[in-house]
């Protein structure tokens, strides 16, 4: 790509689908990579929440992010919450 605004949207597609794979894949490969006889009941159990709840609460959040509306509000959103903090 030649255009600069090309390239951009390129990678925020790219970054925004990795985040969702890494999202997805991450339980997997912490369940069947760490060994059996080290994991918890409660860990499993964490594990499970995190698939189940809260990766497929997170993806329309993390497309949305997409969205110069969307992250400009919650831009505003956060900025207010640091201000009150000081």
């Amino acid at each position: 790509m030649r255009s600069k605004e090309g390239r951009r949207k390129a990678f925020t597609t790219c970054s925004t689908h990795l985040t969702v794979v890494i999202f997805y894949y991450a339980p997997f490969a912490f369940t069947y990579l760490h060994p059996k006889n080290v994991r918890s009941p409660e860990e499993d159990k964490n594990m499970a929440v995190f698939y189940t709840i809260l990766t497929p609460m997170l993806n329309p959040i993390i497309y949305c992010l997409r969205n110069k509306e969307v992250l400009g509000a919650m831009r505003r959103v956060c900025g207010m919450f640091s201000s009150r903090k000081k």
